[in-house]
């Protein structure tokens, strides 16, 4: 979202969160949607993107409208794993 809608934003989390919901943004990216690129791309791409980040919310696409994202998802799950970062499910994260 860009900066000049920071004001909104904040509105709408303290809305959402008066009615008991739970806001998740993702942090991280492959870029996976923008234009086609290698599989080697996509993961160097995920490993800019999640340098530095403590908890992780990876954006990543399920089609292969751009590029067959799935293709390169057992190397990204490899490269964070050995990155130190567990896996948990969506419920997990929230609760």
């Amino acid at each position: 979202m860009s900066h000049i809608y920071s004001n909104e934003k904040k509105q709408a989390l303290n809305v959402l969160s008066s009615l008991d919901y739970v806001y998740v943004d993702w942090n991280c990216l492959n870029r996976d949607s923008e234009k086609k690129i290698s599989n080697y791309q996509l993961l160097n791409n995920l490993k800019k993107s999640s340098k530095g980040k403590g908890t992780l919310i990876i954006l990543m696409h399920d089609t292969a409208d751009v590029n067959k994202t799935y293709d390169v998802l057992k190397d990204s799950i490899s490269y964070l794993k050995s990155e130190g970062y567990e896996f948990s499910s969506f419920y997990d994260f929230v609760n």
